[in-house]
């Protein structure tokens, strides 16, 4: 696989992504400049993608949604 970085608008990033899925791609990360979200937030964010990641290619075992509300 190739990577590439773009700079994109906002507006065009659901149309990019879409195209990149349809393809074969994956999303590795998305940076917004968007000053709302704090560091932690773009780092929690980061790890969650990271994780998916990784148990879409069978690295990690997920956990399924009846165990995560088992209360």
């Amino acid at each position: 696989m190739t990577t590439i970085t773009l700079e994109i608008p906002e507006s065009a990033t659901d149309d990019i992504s879409n195209l990149v899925k349809a393809k074969g791609g994956n999303i590795l990360s998305i940076h917004n400049d968007d000053e709302d979200l704090s560091e932690n937030e773009v780092e929690l964010l980061k790890r969650g993608l990271k994780e998916a990641l990784s148990i879409k290619e069978g690295k990690v075992k997920s956990i399924p949604f009846s165990e995560l509300w088992n209360d």
